[in-house]
């Protein structure tokens, strides 16, 4: 008889009422930037944000992934020689930081131009910093619960 719970059981738990629930019609699966060089990009990117070298698609697109899941989508850097897959205009990325002081710190330090001075915004308990990729995509780093 245990047995036979049990077989039922399993059975109720796979059926279709607890299946995987579909996905969303509509979620932005990537942000694609043009980029003069994959190699500075992807030091820049892993360095400063986490990221991590992604697969390259084909010789004009490769990607940086997060490190887990739920971190966001991922980014597609373009660099097409033939101008056929180049952007008209620069990107502006907008990235969750633990600390923009400290990264913006660690990028003038490395030499970064244009990276502007951390605003503090305690009614709204953030801080923003805003700086320039190696390509000069803006990059818009907000820390959220104020200024440590």
């Amino acid at each position: 008889m245990k047995r036979l719970f049990a077989i039922a059981l399993a059975g109720a738990l796979s059926g279709p009422a607890l299946a995987d629930p579909a996905p969303p019609a509509y979620s932005l699966m990537s942000m694609k930037i043009s980029v003069a060089d994959f190699a500075r990009s992807t030091a820049f990117y892993t360095k400063y944000f986490g990221m991590k070298e992604g697969a390259l698609y084909n010789p004009a697109e490769k990607a940086l992934d997060w490190p887990g899941p739920g971190q966001g989508s991922n980014i597609i850097m373009v660099h097409d020689e033939t101008g056929k897959l180049k952007g008209p205009a620069s990107s502006w990325l907008m990235f969750r930081v633990p600390d923009a002081k400290k990264i913006a710190a660690d990028l003038t330090a490395a030499g970064f131009k244009g990276v502007e001075p951390a605003q503090e915004m305690p009614q709204y308990k953030t801080v923003i910093v805003m700086a320039r990729d190696p390509d000069g995509n803006q990059i818009e780093m907000m820390q959220i619960g104020g200024a440590k």
